[in-house]
């Protein structure tokens, strides 16, 4: 399979590359560890005219924390650098270890922070060559009016299968999106629109520059558990991150629970952390609130593996990484 013909573009800075995307709109889109775009360009998922490549921008690299101001992480800060950093291992493992079970060292040594926040969501009929695509008929996804998954669906029903944003949703954190002239900050939950065929509220001419997570998290607990086929290389089948925080010695503050691969988005299992807000944790109130994240879950069978065999696993993933975060809190 073969790049198609595209203009490479070099910023050297933020402002320079907010330009050429204020420019080029829908014709371009921005690369940096490139693991994801460029496989999509060569099954012809993905055909821009303008590739605005930002690796070199250093503004954009960089891990800041203090006391009082969080966490800040900018957007091509590597995998790689996460898993490495002293101030993510000792005060925010639970992005060290999501982080540590993407792909494999190579491919963390290549993505980049924004990348997997922004990776697309995928589907068995969708994540597959140009001519494996040809014999059947366009799906929502492609711009066609078909659901190969579900019969009769009338929506894309393609699976988010990040690992870091599960992560970073339970610690409560922000995105810094930026445009010519402008800028916002939004939740990191609601990057996600939930839209299987377009996932992120992210404009042609916006780029996602920076992450921030509020200080008090340093102090929570946390644990990211991923279900894959292989050790390595492979995207979750299903994947939980859980977040707690202690009220004294034994009785949880607060609690957050995110599940991966299971929608078209992460899936903040709300219910599942209400259940053991405020609680001493027992055996009895770990399998609740594994209980309630099963309920939220809704895998359907299109990342290759049985969907209901998925869904149960939520619940075993559950109760592990709940139990992993009170012992690390």
């Amino acid at each position: 399979m073969r790049l198609p013909k595209f203009e490479h573009l070099q910023p050297e800075s933020l402002e320079e590359a907010l330009e050429l995307l204020a420019e080029h709109g829908e014709q371009a889109k921005v690369i940096a560890g490139g693991t994801e775009l460029l496989v999509s360009m060569k099954h012809g998922l993905l055909a821009p005219s303008y590739l605005v490549n930002l690796k070199e921008i250093p503004e954009l690299n960089f891990i800041a924390y203090d006391g009082e101001g969080g966490l800040r992480i900018g957007a091509l800060t590597k995998l790689a650098t996460l898993i490495g950093s002293p101030v993510i291992q000792e005060s925010f493992a639970v992005l060290s270890r999501a982080a540590s079970l993407v792909a494999a060292p190579p491919l963390q040594q290549m993505g980049t922070l924004a990348g997997n926040l922004c990776l697309d969501t995928r589907c068995l009929y969708y994540n597959q060559s140009r001519f494996w695509r040809q014999a059947r008929p366009r799906c929502y996804k492609t711009g066609g009016d078909t659901c190969h998954v579900v019969k009769g669906g009338n929506r894309c029903l393609a699976a988010y299968q990040g690992d870091v944003a599960p992560a970073l949703i339970a610690l409560g954190a922000s995105v810094k999106i930026a445009k010519k002239g402008a800028d916002r900050i939004v939740p990191l939950a609601d990057l996600y629109t939930g839209k299987g065929e377009r996932p992120l509220a992210l404009q042609a001419d916006e780029v996602l520059v920076e992450v921030q997570v509020a200080a008090e998290a340093a102090r929570w607990g946390g644990d990211y558990q991923k279900l894959r086929y292989r050790g390595a290389m492979d995207f979750p089948l299903v994947g939980v991150a859980a977040v707690v925080s202690r009220d004294g010695l034994d009785t949880i503050a607060r609690a957050s629970l995110v599940l991966t691969a299971v929608s078209t988005a992460p899936i903040l299992a709300e219910e599942a952390g209400r259940l053991l807000q405020g609680q001493e944790l027992t055996d009895e109130l770990v399998a609740q609130a594994a209980g309630a994240a099963y309920e939220v879950a809704r895998p359907v069978n299109n990342i290759g593996s049985n969907p209901s065999y998925r869904r149960k696993m939520v619940r075993v993933l559950t109760k592990r990484a709940i139990r992993n975060a009170w012992v690390r809190e």
